[in-house]
């Protein structure tokens, strides 16, 4: 099944909650709505949907780091779900995630494995770290995990 990859819209917010939720329970509706409630803030999220509009995948991204060397794309969340295709969609994200890398002039992708239990504990993490854990990707090439990226609870 082909997936298209896209920024979340307006109309995919309510869609995307589902797995949003599921990631980090405890993120009540109201929260995720101030989240997403305008272009600027979604412009930090990927959707991939199923031919039917469904959202099937989610993505969190979010620039880290000062100048040239110390500049990576975090990717503190990326969520997939299907019952034989979540490769596909976690592929796809993946690309989205590098193509906007490379245009935030960064090197380096850090794909979290490690899924934070709440939203104030991500942002804290995106701000001061540890980052000791999860994989480091290029911008570069086409580095594709060797498995499947499965979050764990922090």
């Amino acid at each position: 099944m082909a997936f298209k990859i896209s920024r979340m819209n307006s109309r995919d917010t309510s869609r995307a909650y589902a797995l949003v939720e599921r990631a980090i329970p405890g993120l009540e509706l109201g929260h995720w709505t101030a989240l997403t409630a305008s272009m600027d803030l979604r412009k930090a999220w990927f959707v991939a949907k199923d031919g039917e509009g469904y959202v099937r995948g989610i993505c969190h991204v979010a620039v880290r780091g000062e100048g040239d060397r110390r500049r990576q794309l975090e990717v503190p969340l990326l969520v997939a779900v299907g019952l034989l295709d979540s490769r596909e969609i976690e592929r796809g994200l993946l690309d989205a995630a590098k193509a906007y890398a490379v245009a935030q002039g960064c090197s380096l992708l850090h794909v979290w494995t490690a899924v934070p239990s709440s939203w104030a504990t991500l942002i804290d993490y995106l701000e001061h770290g540890p980052w000791d854990h999860g994989l480091i990707l290029t911008t570069e090439g086409d580095d594709d995990p060797d498995q499947p990226i499965r979050p764990v609870k922090m």
